[in-house]
């Protein structure tokens, strides 16, 4: 039995329709962003995102699935999280699928820097984590 634990924060954002929400386990952390990542949130997914890897997870993932919109900043925010996570000795995933998140990684050629997988389970297994079918 893996217990998973959902922080409180679901709740949209001041302002906005964008969610942030944490779900960890003893495997990994999962910060995942819903709605749009715009400059009237990166601040506080920033903020989110040094929190959880001031409690150094055994493993971080960044879903950004249910992303409507990215803005470059947004991008920004999260090779920030990916290179502090790197210098903790984290090991880190990326989850994005849509073309909301695509479209500018592509165009700003940042392939290479996000470590992006298509799904949360290909990213587990990536990370080598063991996939559990109730969590899914």
């Amino acid at each position: 039995m893996h217990d998973i634990i959902t922080r409180p924060g679901v709740a949209p954002l001041p302002g906005t329709r964008t969610r942030i929400t944490v779900t960890t386990t003893a495997e990994r952390t999962i910060v995942t962003i819903a709605g749009e990542l715009d400059m009237a949130v990166t601040g506080r997914f920033a903020a989110q995102l040094d929190e959880e890897l001031s409690l150094t997870p055994r493993a971080l993932i960044i879903d950004l699935t249910r992303l409507g919109f990215c803005a470059a900043r947004g991008l920004t925010v999260v090779l920030d999280a990916v290179a502090t996570a790197h210098a903790a000795g984290i090991p880190v995933a990326v989850v994005a699928d849509g073309r909301p998140v695509l479209r500018p990684v592509r165009a700003l050629g940042l392939e290479r820097a996000l470590p992006l997988h298509r799904s949360l389970t290909d990213a587990q297994e990536w990370l080598g984590i063991a996939v559990f079918a109730k969590e899914q």
